[in-house]
């Protein structure tokens, strides 16, 4: 499992060491199989940083403070998922095909950023949804994934309109024959949304 978050994020972000996630100073995360709360990497850590994620960003008035929030997709009920505000059930192993369909509404919805929409698919954004079509939030990936095409859109719109947004991938999503390509397609969002090398983001 963590051969293949290590060699996704060689990949995808260029690095041979895993980087810190922000949870602390994120607005939203999307988490997908990543128990961090539980098992996953540090969960002593990741806990304390998602206690200041919860009570709102540092030196700001409780009362304006900003509470982030997390969906957490997985096949199981995990601590993680248990603390989540919304829990998506997804069929084990297809988790990269739901976040292909969650890049492709991204992209749709303009909420992409245009020079990682070229980077990841080879094509401007006007031509991006050509190459992601078969990702699209339709029937063949609604029966793949298990999550409907509102959850889809859902999570996408959320992702992309949550200022400090930050994708974690891991766990049971990286546990499987395709756990690279799974891994490879989370992280992916990242740059999507621009939160690599960002507060609130994945930080090397």
């Amino acid at each position: 499992e963590h051969t293949a978050v290590r060699a996704a994020v060689s990949e995808v972000f260029g690095q041979d060491r895993m980087p810190e996630f922000d949870i602390a100073r994120a607005d939203h995360i999307l988490s997908f199989g990543a128990d961090f709360l539980g098992t996953w990497l540090s969960p002593v850590h990741y806990a304390v940083g998602y206690g200041e994620f919860r009570q709102g960003q540092e030196g700001v008035a409780p009362a304006t403070r900003k509470r982030g929030t997390m969906t957490h997709v997985e096949p199981h009920f995990s601590l993680t998922a248990a603390n989540a505000d919304e829990w998506v059930y997804v069929n084990p192993g297809y988790e990269g095909i739901l976040a292909l369909s969650i890049a492709y509404v991204l992209i749709d919805e303009g909420l992409a950023h245009g020079e990682a929409v070229q980077a990841m698919t080879g094509k401007p954004p006007s031509e991006a949804l050509n190459v992601l079509r078969a990702f699209a939030p339709g029937t063949d990936v609604v029966k793949s994934t298990g999550v409907t095409a509102a959850q889809i859109t859902n999570i996408a719109k959320e992702l992309g309109g949550s200022g400090r947004s930050l994708v974690i991938g891991g766990g049971s999503a990286a546990a499987h024959t395709n756990g690279l390509f799974n891994m490879k397609a989370i992280y992916c969002l990242n740059h999507l949304v621009g939160s690599v090398g960002r507060e609130g983001g994945v930080l090397f």
